[in-house]
């Protein structure tokens, strides 16, 4: 477990160091935004690791499990969403567009595996009270959600504390965006098929590795 952990602060670190390298050499801020995002990308890990832990010492069960998942999900778009700054690269001089391509694929590989770390706890707790088909099912519907929040935060500008700071406004927005919006259905279908191979994915190695 710790080495694991250490291992996902590791990738988070190199993705600070080529940022902090970035800002000595160029004296540009521009990219810090990034620190920012990778750190709401280990919020949903966080809540897992609280939420596994409550759970092994048996203060919560099944509901207050389902009651921490639903607190994972609603921070849990953050992780993948690093993957959206790659379109920051248009802005890069061509002198150092290939290094802005390497630190930006640092900080999505960091926010993914971070994701997906955190996905495997909830997953595993979710297998604890419910069959594994069922559990599928919650860990599939929430990738699917997840993706749709994905493309809130890039193209909407939401964040995750708006559903206690603006809920009906949000509300509103999701009703009129999935009604009227081709663009949000196709990459949330897009993203939807990206998360869940690719987790399927990083599931088997998972639990093969453990066999």
């Amino acid at each position: 477990m710790k080495n694991k952990n250490h291992l996902l602060a590791a990738v988070s670190l190199i993705s600070i160091i080529l940022l902090c390298g970035r800002v000595t050499f160029t004296e540009n801020f521009g990219g810090i935004f990034l620190t920012w995002n990778l750190f709401l990308a280990w919020v949903p890990f966080g809540i897992a690791c609280i939420v596994e832990d409550l759970a092994q010492h048996r203060f919560i069960h099944q509901r207050g499990v389902l009651l921490g998942a639903a607190a994972w999900l609603l921070f849990f778009p953050n992780a993948p969403y690093l993957i959206t700054d790659l379109i920051h690269l248009r802005a890069s001089p061509d002198h150092l567009i290939w290094y802005d391509a390497l630190m930006s694929f640092s900080f999505a590989l960091a926010g993914l595996l971070t994701g997906f770390y955190s996905v495997l706890k909830i997953h595993a707790l979710l297998e604890d009270y419910y069959s594994r088909i069922t559990s599928w099912l919650l860990i599939g519907g929430s990738l699917v959600v997840a993706s749709y929040g994905i493309y809130l935060g890039r193209f909407g500008r939401w964040n995750s504390w708006h559903v206690a700071t603006h809920p009906l406004s949000l509300v509103r927005y999701i009703g009129n965006n999935l009604l009227h919006n081709p663009v949000a259905l196709q990459l949330t279908l897009a993203f939807s098929f990206v998360m869940l191979s690719t987790y399927g994915a990083f599931w088997v190695l998972a639990r093969s590795k453990a066999e």
